[in-house]
């Protein structure tokens, strides 16, 4: 269990490493000619196709509903869900990441929505679905945001994270770089293992599941019990509010997975 303490703790730590990086993050960002281009880089987009075209291939309904997206960057995933006539609010907790999703593309409705600060979303209205891709593992409070995005959605919960690799049911706070705008803006992120995720979207959403494939992408591990040595892991997990009779989806955890089959086809 994480302490009130160690929550202090790693946030004395991660205030120093900020303070100490000010001065070099500055020079970096003032020689940078898009402030923005950590979204738009080969590597960034490359794992945005692998995670939509997964996403199709999970063959979920999605046609017309509504949605809220939560961490959507500069609105680079928002595409997906309008070729499925969806209406969707874009929401970030930065606002220049939300100035710059309205200049690309202006016809869109965008506000800035920080769910490490925000408990009550019912404001925002009811959504059909939430799309929290790259978001959980980015917020030092993912389980009170889990919550709160749970009382605003009727359906289902399509999450996307980094996590831990490990049987225990550990949320793993971690540091991070609060001057990136595609980091943690409090400077306190997490990566929880997927036992974690299970369990807290079973409990705020009511059923829990993970995607039997993963997407087509070195981040999405195939073999859980000796992951690889790397850097970052994901998964993909679907919280619901009623039952899922879906093929592609799994009611517990899996410690081999597969690439999703399109993907395969394509490849």
């Amino acid at each position: 269990m994480v302490t009130g303490d160690t929550w202090q703790s790693l946030s004395d730590r991660v205030i120093a490493v900020v303070r100490s990086q000010v001065r070099r993050v500055r020079r970096r960002l003032a020689g940078s000619g898009d402030p923005f281009e950590v979204f738009l880089t080969s590597e960034a987009l490359a794992i945005n196709q692998a995670r939509q075209d997964h996403l199709a291939s999970l063959e979920l309904d999605l046609n017309g509903k509504t949605v809220l997206e939560v961490g959507a960057g500069i609105g680079l995933h928002t595409k997906f869900f309008e070729d499925r006539e969806c209406s969707v609010l874009c929401t970030d907790g930065r606002p220049e990441n939300v100035a710059e999703l309205l200049r690309r593309y202006p016809h869109r409705r965008a506000q800035v929505l920080d769910l490490d600060e925000v408990g009550d979303l019912s404001a925002l209205g009811m959504f059909d679905v939430v799309y929290c891709y790259g978001l959980l593992y980015h917020l030092s409070r993912p389980e009170q945001a889990l919550q709160a995005l749970a009382r605003v959605c009727r359906e289902m919960i399509l999450l996307e994270t980094c996590v831990t690799p490990g049987e225990e049911v550990a949320l793993h706070p971690e540091a991070e770089d609060a001057w990136n705008p595609n980091q943690a803006s409090s400077g306190l992120g997490c990566r929880p293992t997927r036992p974690w995720v299970m369990a807290m979207l079973k409990k705020h959403f009511g059923h829990a599941y993970i995607s039997a494939t993963q997407p087509r992408h070195p981040d999405f591990d195939l073999t859980w019990a000796q992951p690889i040595s790397k850097p970052l892991h994901r998964a993909v997990f679907v919280g619901a509010k009623a039952p899922l009779a879906n093929a592609h989806l799994r009611p517990a955890l899996m410690m081999q997975q597969v690439h999703d089959l399109a993907a395969t086809t394509r490849g």
